[in-house]
């Protein structure tokens, strides 16, 4: 198998080196902190947005009649 990437050739100073700084730099924890704030907001935009939308198609049915309350029959 032939494999390009040349694992020998990196050294700790190559690894490290990244826009925000190192493996255990303050700009690591930021950007870990401001990626999980963005995922949970977008959870809760997306949660809040099809509850909309099933609301409302809800609501539609209802006026169509289509979507009534079913009957209970009981067992005793």
């Amino acid at each position: 198998m032939f494999d390009a990437f040349p694992y020998d050739e990196w050294s700790t100073e190559v690894a490290e080196f990244w826009t925000f700084g190192g493996e255990s730099s303050a700009g690591t924890y930021v950007i870990t902190v401001l990626g999980i704030v963005v995922m949970f907001t977008a959870l809760i935009g997306f949660v809040r947005l099809e509850k909309t939308k099933l609301e409302r198609q809800a609501t539609m049915l209802k006026a169509a009649g289509t979507l009534d309350r079913p009957t209970v029959v009981s067992s005793e």
